[in-house]
């Protein structure tokens, strides 16, 4: 089956709208250096993505049992509207007051993780069950190497676009051209990338509305409270599945460990390209060369995801994983952007292989509350690593002095915790080695 007919499955290629223009951020290449302009700090900045993950943790499974109960595409729908709205709010938030800001910043976080937990699970279940229902599940990760064809060829754009519309020189000359005072710093251009997200976010939500499903039988009482009723009930059930099925547990807590290192670090790229002497303007050139990774190797991704053996696979990532977040502590001076690709096709790699893996043992009735315990775990991870990242990074800073902090010195050296963290890869591995020799779990 060709890509074009793939793209003819209605909820599929809605699906993959979706999710390319869900996360076409243009802030996305200067994230670190957007919260930092808007007044705040780094710890603040760390903290305030512990409230976002903490969010998604409280709201994610039962979103996901929500979405099988009463509705998927009602769920996507709900989440592109409230992406919509926090956005709007850092787009259109005053800057004179700090704690304003702060508490305003804390309202998009709670937000945002909440659109990203009502879509979890639910958008992917939807395309997923689409395929199943024509004989066609075994195209899902066909239609995940096009998803990361699509968002990376959007992906350039968006960073490329991004990272220009951040740099002080380049929209001097677009001011200038447009017969408007030039820009004197970052923090008078700084909602820009903002405002284009905000338009890009109508697309998600155009999406979210075109999707199609079957309508839900109502309960037999067709009261809301059985339904809400029957959600729990799935939600437990679910748990109790996932615990006692080594093959599906294994596979999340490898999920977990290795996303939300990875997005954590990701999610500070930005400070790390500024602390290798990376200037701004070339953000989008390393965003853009970024997407045009994914482009040019989602095919092998997909092909060592379906084709390496799991046990073999792990420890492949793992360890390659564990060098690259040595490679990143070093803090090489421009070359220190290799490291940061070869954590991106490890994470690209990772995703196929969760992803293929936990549908095929999943069955449709339960599909996306399983999607959503993958979420949840997920953020449980990032929660903690925040935390532990902004308590370390607090005290470490103490010991360096400002001219040290101006040069991002302290930043650097607290990139070793990242691969001291990542040593739990160890003792996830022993931990299933012991298991699997008690009872094969693949």
């Amino acid at each position: 089956m060709t890509h074009h007919e793939i793209l003819k499955i209605r909820n599929v290629r809605y699906f993959l709208m979706f999710r390319s223009s869900y996360f076409a951020r243009f802030y996305y290449p200067v994230f670190t250096l957007l919260y930092l302009d808007y007044g705040l700090t780094l710890s603040q900045f760390a903290m305030l993505n512990v409230v976002w993950a903490a969010t998604i943790v409280l709201a994610e499974v039962p979103s996901g049992a929500f979405a099988d109960t009463l509705g998927r595409k009602k769920l996507v729908v709900l989440s592109s509207i409230v992406m919509f709205i926090e956005i709007a709010m850092i787009a259109f938030v005053p800057t004179g007051n700090s704690s304003f800001v702060f508490i305003v910043f804390l309202i998009n976080r709670v937000l945002s993780g909440l659109a990203m937990a009502l879509a979890s699970g639910a958008d992917e279940a939807l395309a997923y069950d689409t395929l199943k229902e024509q004989g066609k599940e075994e195209l899902w990760p066909r239609v995940l190497q096009i998803q990361l064809r699509i968002a990376s060829s959007v992906g350039i754009v968006v960073t490329l676009v991004g990272a220009a519309m951040y740099d002080v020189n380049f929209m001097a000359s677009v001011y200038q051209f447009l017969g408007l005072p030039n820009p004197e710093s970052t923090q008078d251009i700084m909602r820009i990338p903002v405002y284009a997200t905000l338009i890009v976010a109508m697309i998600a939500i155009y999406a979210a509305f075109s999707m199609r499903e079957e309508k839900k039988k109502p309960s037999t009482d067709g009261h809301k409270l059985t339904s809400t009723i029957e959600s729990m009930k799935l939600t437990l059930n679910t748990a109790k599945w996932v615990l006692s099925t080594p093959y599906v547990l294994f596979i999340l807590l490898y999920y977990s460990l290795f996303e939300h290192t990875s997005r954590m670090f990701l999610t500070m790229n930005s400070q790390y390209y500024r602390a290798i002497d990376i200037p701004i303007i070339y953000f989008g050139l390393i965003g853009a060369g970024i997407s045009l990774l994914q482009i040019v190797f989602a095919g092998q991704s997909r092909r060592l995801a379906e084709r390496i053996a799991p046990k073999k696979f792990i420890a492949i990532m793992g360890l390659a994983t564990m060098a690259t977040y040595y490679w990143i502590s070093l803090g090489w001076s421009i070359y220190g952007v290799i490291p940061a690709l070869i954590l991106i096709f490890i994470v690209m790699t990772v995703n196929i292989f969760i992803s293929y893996h936990l549908n095929k043992k999943t069955e449709s009735h339960n599909r996306a509350t399983v999607l959503s315990f993958k979420g949840l775990m997920f953020n449980l991870g990032y929660g903690l690593i925040g935390i532990l990242y902004a308590y370390y990074y607090k005290l470490l800073s103490q010991h360096y002095t400002q001219e040290q902090i101006d040069h991002y010195i302290d930043f650097i050296a607290s990139l070793s915790s990242f691969f001291y963290y990542f040593v739990l890869f160890i003792a996830i591995s022993a931990f299933f080695y012991f298991k699997d020799r008690k009872k094969a779990i693949f």
